[in-house]
């Protein structure tokens, strides 16, 4: 990073440069920020949505918003755009809840290594279980797990995009952990 946050990007364009082309209408700084940020989206609804055709619309619609929007971002650095890219994606997934798309929870073809139809059954069943579980949990608690695990952020990344100090979201992720595992080991023992 340099002394202002920015970090080096597609084509040797930072995320900074990238925004500020963005809003120029510059076509090259959405291709910039396209190739860093949409597979993060697509992880980030991934892990909300468990099908991959809803996470693929979902993200679309997140970067037609963002055409929308980009002239209201304030803070340039990448940890900032990337968590209002995100905070983009949150919206339009509750938006699909709330109109009733709810997607078929179900574990994507390429997450699935078994042959064996009723291992890949299996495998299924629990991400469902625990898609179930995470939807129970905070959405603090969620994004912290889902930034650690999903996006396999570091610490430091997370409390970064999130304006918490490192030893919080520590501790985050530990109460978001054991809410997860009681929540899941509930439905075991019923």
């Amino acid at each position: 990073m340099t002394g202002e946050g920015a970090t080096a990007m597609t084509g040797g364009r930072t995320v900074s440069a990238a925004v500020d082309a963005a809003v120029a209408g510059d076509g090259a700084g959405w291709d910039a920020l396209f190739d860093r940020f949409y597979p993060v989206v697509l992880r980030f609804a991934m892990a909300r949505l468990g099908d991959r055709s809803a996470a693929e619309e979902v993200t679309q619609e997140v970067f037609v918003a963002a055409v929308a929007s980009i002239r209201s971002l304030r803070e340039r650095r990448e940890p900032a755009v990337e968590a209002w890219f995100l905070r983009i994606a949150r919206f339009k997934i509750v938006d699909r809840f709330r109109r009733g798309r709810r997607p078929d929870l179900e574990v994507p073809g390429d997450l699935v290594a078994a042959d064996d139809p009723a291992e890949a059954a299996t495998l299924r069943m629990e991400a469902a279980e625990v898609r179930r579980a995470m939807e129970r949990l905070t959405d603090e608690q969620r994004e912290i797990l889902v930034r650690r695990f999903v996006l396999d952020q570091s610490l430091e990344q997370v409390a970064e995009a999130t304006g918490r100090p490192v030893g919080a979201v520590k501790s985050m992720q530990h109460r978001a952990l054991a809410a997860l595992s009681r929540r899941l080991g509930r439905r075991e023992a019923a």
